[in-house]
């Protein structure tokens, strides 16, 4: 059977339609009542999802809607009055108004929401460069959602349950041990321009924002695809395959500076590449989920 399956997918592949068996799968598994979270996550581990299918699924692993299909309609009902309580609240307090960027309003929302939401103006500038990496992920959420209730929950979300300083620092720790394995000559220069101790900003948006604002949204909505599916430390393996791709450019830099504000945002026209790359040794990892698997 698994040999049968597997012959079908390369002859897909071979013609064009990969990912066709895998739509297919995917839709059966959305006809179950309750939904299973667990064969869900398995799938974001294995395959991307495609578009369409990408808001419920996305919505269903994180526990913005329950299980059950019938409660949805009147479970987004409630976020969405949720959202406008939180905004209207904002705007009674004067934080935000029309002219007020949507990732901003999101982040004023999710502070106080969390009840960290300062009143006076000093306060509430440390409390959002504190939370800077949240609007790189609302920004990306509204890129990929059109519906801004699913936008806002998904990045809370994310936020809550996915980034953790712990991770930050574990993944940071290793991005430098595989880079001394993998290119002591890049080390060396990171480590002679001041770089390396001064990775914090990088490594917050990397790690602590996992890619969002320094990866277009379309290719990194296939990195939080297993994200989601369970796989926390994927961004490690795309920090690699981006400064090995761009270690030419990198040895040519000598500026901290310069050198900073490259590693914040990811070439464009060649960020698909880098994600797909990345996603292979991942793969070929053997899927990695855990900490200690790194």
């Amino acid at each position: 059977m698994a040999d049968g399956r597997n012959f079908r997918s390369h002859y897909y592949e071979k013609v064009g339609f990969r990912g066709v068996e895998e739509k297919k799968s995917l839709q059966i598994l959305l006809k179950d009542d309750p939904l299973d979270v667990g064969k869900l996550s398995m799938f974001c581990l294995r395959f991307p999802l495609p578009a369409m299918f990408r808001p419920l699924v996305w919505k269903v692993i994180l526990g913005i809607v329950p299980p059950h299909p019938t409660t949805h309609d009147f479970v987004m009902q409630q976020r969405r009055e949720q959202c406008n309580d939180l905004r209207g609240a904002l705007r009674v307090m004067g934080l935000v108004d029309d002219g007020t960027p949507l990732s901003n309003e999101f982040l004023k929302m999710f502070l106080l929401e969390e009840r960290r939401l300062p009143l006076e103006d000093d306060q509430l500038n440390i409390e959002c460069l504190e939370e800077e990496s949240f609007v790189s992920l609302a920004e990306t959420a509204t890129d990929i959602f059109d519906d801004e209730v699913d936008a806002y929950w998904i990045a809370v979300k994310i936020r809550r349950q996915l980034i953790e300083k712990d991770f930050i620092l574990q993944l940071s720790q290793r991005f430098v041990t595989q880079l001394q394995k993998d290119d002591p000559q890049l080390i060396r220069h990171l480590e002679s321009t001041g770089t390396l101790s001064r990775m914090g900003p990088v490594y917050k948006a990397w790690f602590g924002g996992i890619f969002a604002g320094v990866i277009p949204s379309g290719p990194l909505g296939r990195v939080w695809d297993r994200l989601l599916g369970g796989a926390v430390y994927i961004t490690a393996y795309v920090a690699q395959v981006f400064v090995l791709t761009y270690r030419r450019q990198l040895l040519g830099m000598a500026k901290y500076d310069a050198i900073l504000k490259f590693l914040l945002k990811v070439p464009p026209d060649s960020a698909e590449m880098l994600v797909n790359e990345a996603i292979e040794r991942w793969e070929s990892s053997g899927n990695q989920t855990k900490p200690d698997a790194l």
